[in-house]
């Protein structure tokens, strides 16, 4: 993994573009400490630091072919296979790098190499010849890539924070688009909640030439690939099985140690037996406890510790740590969470990293393609619902929705969480499916920004604005199906691979690989039948089945359990808030920065010096952490850290003028 940098448009004052590059680069040195670089001619400027993993002697960036040159932050996992397709074809190689594997692919392919690469990643190639810019992100926007255009030029970046090394340019909130970030936790599209900032959504590539966006398409979207036929279900297991298993040995392909995260849940613990499959060495595992027993996991980590004999590290979290930690990990999102969640990730990052690791696998992406979150049982409920009118197990259902919640056990809620539900009976089936839900329990939050804002919730708008980003046969697809697509495209990709998984890693330095989310995988299972991946309300029942023989049967049988930290108990103690958070959040700089309305932010504060449960609801902890997140974007805004690249790092300076 690396950062990686661009200035696109005429420039002829060299020292110049040389100091904006690598003022840019400077602010992204965590993502790759081991050295850095760059490519300076009159038409652009790219850089990157790097972190390296494959070909640690040759392969530094940016990397001249003699027609391009490239930067490039990922893996593409199968690059042995397409360096030997193009050494048939007569191509020939200086390096045994992966970053060489990108050039050559798109030199010989074009922008048509993208549909061979298995991996994630951002890059920028510019062809020298055509004095053209081909920008391109990973399939499901695992890797980010940023885009500015101001003052005459489009810069290119890793992360935001590079952007404030800009002189003259200084980052501010689309409020409305903060506004929406908040009902989905992500906006939609291109956009950020900054002003001027946009994103390259995953799966798209851009061509620029003259310093200007000359087209941009869309070379892949979920359920693209339609399959021929339909398998039974012993079938699509076989085939499931064997592209899992394919997809965990690709992701330890390093020319260093590769570990793993181990939560407890079914995920990490079938990546953590696949790789016992495939190594004959005693690998690292690393996991997060919990000093509050509510959240902690370790008897089923230890289970399977106990079963693959890794050499595992824990590290513990407590009220105080996430409550420390909190400013330096919203400095590392850029943006604004729902959460204390990215915490604990970004301390067991640090912890990897102490113990000399620079890479470890996860489950991510495992919820998302085989219905495992709680909101695909929520729609199948729904759909029972509308169907079944009069059914007397409607209310019986309930209890099966949230199985680590009490109230959800409590028959005495079960008339609340009826009309409760009962509400989405006649807008499950919008374009929305299931974020219906996440909206209308999030769009309180308009309540406590600043009224000069005129923040108002309007669903036909939202809705609208969400259909402009769908496929053209969304509305064919089951409904399960749908709320997959909505998942993968906003909350997956523009918060739980970015806040919790991007930036928290590399934030030590750290690479994630994700093999749920190897393409082929969720290609396959895209239009399997519904019924394997949830049969009746058991989630993820294929992995279940999978794997039923093969892992301990308390974690292979445990409910789903969400991955969760304490919120509103990290910053308020005692009816008091903490030191980070009384600052934070005190009247006056509530006034300076703007964002919220005072009195809303004192009455939700005093609320809690009155009386605060330790099961405070779902609304009154994703408050806090987004107020307070917010708060603290904005001061590490006002407060931009001032960094400088080590000479002695330095391995390719070209200076093509």
């Amino acid at each position: 993994m690396c950062g990686i940098a661009g200035i696109l448009g005429l420039e002829n004052n060299n020292q110049a573009r040389y100091n904006s590059l690598t003022d840019m680069v400077s602010a992204m040195q965590h993502r790759g400490p081991d050295s850095w670089g760059y490519y300076i001619s009159p038409e652009i400027a790219l850089g990157q630091t790097r972190l390296s993993i494959v070909d640690l002697s040759t392969g530094d960036q940016p990397f001249d072919t003699g027609n391009s040159i490239i930067v490039y932050n990922g893996e593409v996992y199968n690059h042995i296979e397409i360096r030997k397709e193009l050494e048939a074809r007569g191509i020939r190689f200086t390096s045994k790098s992966d970053t060489e594997v990108v050039a050559r692919a798109y030199e010989f392919y074009g922008e048509k190499c993208l549909e061979k690469f298995n991996g994630q990643f951002a890059f920028l190639i510019w062809n020298k010849k055509k004095k053209e810019l081909f920008a391109a992100r990973d399939r499901f926007g695992i890797r980010p890539l940023y885009i500015l255009e101001f003052a005459g030029q489009v810069f290119f970046s890793s992360e935001l924070k590079a952007f404030d090394t800009i002189r003259g340019f200084r980052r501010e909130f689309d409020i409305k688009k903060l506004y929406q970030h908040a009902l989905f936790w992500n906006t939609f599209g291109t956009s950020t909640i900054y002003k001027k900032i946009t994103s390259l959504p995953g799966g798209v590539f851009r061509i620029y030439k003259n310093s200007r966006l000359f087209r941009e398409e869309r070379y892949y979207d979920i359920g693209q690939v339609v399959p021929q036929n339909h398998k039974c279900y012993e079938e699509v297991k076989e085939e499931f099985n064997f592209l899992l298993e394919d997809a965990v040995r690709l992701r330890l392909r390093s020319d260093v140690p590769v570990g793993a995260y181990l939560s407890g849940g079914i995920d990490s613990s079938v990546i953590t037996s696949l790789i016992k499959k495939h190594t004959n060495n005693r690998f690292k595992t690393y996991s997060i406890t919990f000093e509050d027993k509510e959240f902690d996991e370790s008897h089923f980590q230890k289970e399977m510790i106990n079963l693959i004999n890794s050499e595992h590290y824990f590290q513990n979290i407590t009220y105080d740590k996430i409550d420390d930690a909190f400013p330096e990990a919203v400095y590392h999102t850029e943006r604004s969470v729902f959460r204390t969640a990215p915490v604990p990730l970004f301390l067991l990052s640090g912890k990897v990293r102490e113990n000399g690791m620079k890479v470890v696998l996860t489950g991510e992406g495992a919820d998302e393609i085989l219905f495992g979150y709680d909101s695909y049982k929520e729609l199948k409920l729904l759909e029972f619902w509308s169907k079944f009118p009069d059914s007397k197990l409607r209310p019986l259902l309930i209890k099966n929705l949230y199985p680590h919640l009490n109230h959800y056990k409590n028959e005495k809620m079960f008339g609340l969480m009826k009309m409760y539900y009962e509400g989405f009976l006649n807008n499950f089936r919008n374009p929305l499916a299931s974020l219906n839900i996440r909206m209308h329990n999030n769009k309180i939050a308009g309540n406590y920004f600043n009224k000069n804002f005129n923040i108002q919730f309007d669903e036909s708008k939202v809705i609208d604005e969400v259909e402009k980003n769908l496929p053209g046969n969304y509305s064919t697809w089951e409904l399960l199906n749908r709320n997959q697509y909505l998942e993968m495209r906003s909350l997956l990709s523009g918060y739980l691979l970015s806040s919790q998984g991007d930036r928290m890693s590399l934030a030590h330095s750290v690479e994630g690989r994700y093999p749920f989310l190897d393409h082929r995988i969720v290609d396959f299972l895209f239009y399997v039948n519904p019924e394997f991946k949830m049969k009746g309300l058991s989630q993820k029942f294929l992995l279940r089945d999978s794997f039923q023989d093969k892992l301990p049967a308390s974690i292979v049988n445990r409910p789903k359990r969400p991955y969760m930290a304490p919120d509103l108990a990290s910053f308020i103690r005692n009816g008091k808030p903490t030191e980070n958070t009384s600052f934070f959040l005190n009247g006056q700089i509530i006034k300076d920065y703007g964002i919220w309305d005072e009195k809303y932010i004192s009455r939700f504060l005093n609320k809690f010096r009155r009386n605060m449960s330790k099961h405070t609801g779902y609304r009154d902890n994703m408050l806090i952490s987004f107020i307070l997140s917010t708060q603290i974007v904005q001061y590490w805004i006002n407060h931009p850290r001032k960094f400088t690249l080590p000479e002695k790092k330095l391995k390719v300076g070209i200076n093509d003028y």
